[in-house]
Parts: structure tokens; C-alpha cells; sequence
């Protein structure tokens, strides 16, 4: 199934996670028109080389590289373990590290880091925009019952858990939003916010200052910002990766006061978004979303075939809501 064109319209994407490398999938042909800010909140220092898994996630997905059984990584890749003075816990593939080494070689010579995600997205002749939220540091800090632990330590070593009683982001009010990110959210024709993690993946991103502010703005504006609800209430987790994907994301919501359902996820989002896609499994919550000011569309949002994704779009580009 092939989507009309979109002819004029731009489409930015916040994103993170699995759920960005899943809009970049969907997106397809219309990436070409696309800019994609991703959530630097779960960056990495591995050894020498800064391991960036949300932008790297989207970039590998645009360019045809990301595995989508493991939910990260490049297909096929080959893990020969750790090397010295690094995490044990913390594997990184071959073809994955040579891309973290050349984004290395960008850093240290004198590129920030928008600019060498966009010589890495040249690179791989992707046509698509790649810019993360901000080149300043945002770590995600997760204070746990047994002490402040870096994002990756508490959702990779200890498997999310240990009890999470607070979560934060200690630069994210000394971070500047990186260049272009504000104008492609006010000027973009669509808004679309993947289906990722709320606090994990997009609430980082949303702390940079201006970038929640100029969500609001577009809104108030009359513009179309749309959530893909990383919630699907009607399905129950599949295997230990969605499960555990699953209990981290309801975790994370719970320390920030955030009810790990679609009432929480309208509460969090109405501020600033106009527009919500929920799966049709889901249905029955519409009114609920429409009383939180919302409009309400339907579309597969866990199925990932060709169609149901083609569907997803469409849902996400049309200007006006499909009943529900």
C-alpha cells in the first residue's frame, strides 16, 4: 500500500527508542520530507567512543540497517565482547562500533554533535534530517533505592529493577536546543511524536528549554501535533523484551506521578499536542482522550507489516482525525 504524497507538507518527528526506529520504518518514502529530533537522555560513554542508541536507532532504521528482532543494534551484527575499561554488560557489535568510532573521530575533530549525525546521515545517503535535541549534555538520572544510577546502568545492568524514586535530567536547564530544532517545530506542516517511552524517551527532550514551549506555541497557533500513543492498553506484552520494555516504561511514569495508562498519557500530553492515534483494540478509550481536548484517530500502532504501517501514516499526515 502506497501513500498519496504529501506534496508540500514537512513532518518533524520527536522520537527515541524503539518506537523512533518504528516511525522511521513507517515513514518510508516520506522520510525524504522528514526531520527527525531525537532524545539524547540515554547517551552513553563506552570506553573512548559516546554511544547515542536513540539517534542511532532512527539512523540505523533509515538506512536500512536496524534489526528489528532485538529492538536496537545493526542486523546481522557480530558481538565479540567487551574491551578493556569497558562494561561488561554493555556489548557492543562490530558493525555498531565502527559507527561510534567514526562519530568519535567527528567529536574530536571539532564537530558537535549535530553536525557529525549529519555527516554520518550524508554518509549513508539517507534523505532524511537527523538532529538530536541538543549537543549539550541531558543524561537521564534515575534515583533508585540503591542510589543514583545513569539510565543505562539501571534499564541494561540491573534490568530496571530497582525501585525508581525519582527521575531527572541535571543539564537539561544549562542545554541549548540544537540548530534547526525550534523552527522545524514551529514551521513543520505536522508534528508527530513516536510511540516511545513518556519519561525514557521523550520527556528528556521536552525539558531542553524551548522545546516544550514551542510545542505549546504551535498548538495555541492551531497546528497539528500528533501523539502516537506508546500505550496499547488491549494487548498484553509479548516475550522478555516487551515485557521488560514494558515494566521500565510503567516504572519510569509511576516516579514522575504519571498513571501508566491512556488517562495518564492524555493528561501528559494534552498541554501541548492536539492530536492522538490510539489502536483500534483501544477503541473504547476515545471519549476518554477526547474530554482531555484531544482528537481521536485510529490506526495499528504494534502491528508492524507493510499495510498496518501505511495506515499508521496515514493517520498521522491526514488533516482531518478518522472517527472513531
Amino acid at each position: 500500500m502506497r501513500l498519496a504524497s504529501t506534496s508540500s507538507n514537512q513532518i518533524t518527528a520527536l522520537c527515541g527508542g524503539l518506537g523512533g526506529a518504528r516511525l522511521a520504518l513507517a515513514l518510508g518514502y516520506l522520510a525524504a520530507e522528514t526531520t527527525f529530533i531525537t532524545n539524547v537522555g540515554d547517551d552513553w560513554q563506552v570506553g573512548e567512543v559516546l554511544v547515542c542508541p536513540d539517534t542511532d536507532a532512527v539512523i540505523y532504521a533509515l538506512a536500512g540497517l536496524f534489526d528489528e528482532d532485538r529492538g536496537w543494534g545493526v542486523r546481522d551484527d557480530v558481538f565479540p565482547g567487551p574491551r578493556e575499561n569497558e562494561p561488561p554488560w554493555f556489548g557492543l557489535g562490530v558493525r555498531d562500533r565502527q559507527h561510534h568510532e567514526f562519530r568519535h573521530e567527528l567529536l574530536m575533530g571539532g564537530s558537535d554533535l549535530a553536525d557529525a549525525t549529519a555527516i554520518i546521515v550524508q554518509r549513508l545517503g539517507i534523505s532524511a534530517r537527523v538532529i538530536p535535541v541538543t549537543c549539550d549534555l541531558n543524561s537521564t538520572s534515575i534515583d533508585t533505592s540503591q542510589g543514583r544510577l545513569a539510565f543505562q546502568e539501571w534499564l541494561v545492568r540491573d534490568r530496571a529493577q530497582p525501585q525508581v524514586t525519582h527521575v531527572e535530567w541535571p543539564g537539561a536547564a544549562m542545554a541549548a536546543p540544537s540548530r534547526d530544532v525550534l523552527t522545524s517545530i514551529e514551521t513543520s506542516d505536522v508534528m508527530v511524536i513516536s510511540s516511545s517511552s513518556p519519561v525514557a524517551s521523550i520527556e528528556p527532550s521536552l525539558r531542553v528549554p524551548g522545546v516544550r514551549e514551542a510545542l505549546i506555541a504551535r498548538k495555541e497557533r492551531g497546528g497539528r501535533t500528533v501523539v502516537i500513543s506508546p500505550i496499547v492498553s488491549g494487548h498484553l506484552p509479548v516475550g522478555p523484551r516487551d515485557t521488560h520494555r514494558a515494566h521500565a516504561r510503567e516504572t519510569l511514569m509511576q516516579a514522575m506521578g504519571m498513571t501508566p495508562d491512556l488517562a495518564g498519557i492524555a493528561e501528559w500530553v494534552s498541554p501541548w499536542a492536539s492530536h492522538v492515534i490510539i489502536d483500534p483494540v483501544d477503541a473504547d478509550s476515545t471519549k476518554l482522550l477526547e474530554h482531555a481536548g484531544l482528537k481521536v484517530s485510529l490506526a495499528p500502532i504494534l502491528d508492524q507489516s507493510i499495510e498496518s504501517r501505511a495506515e499508521l501514516v496515514a493517520a498521522v499526515v491526514s488533516s482531518t482525525p478518522r472517527s472513531a
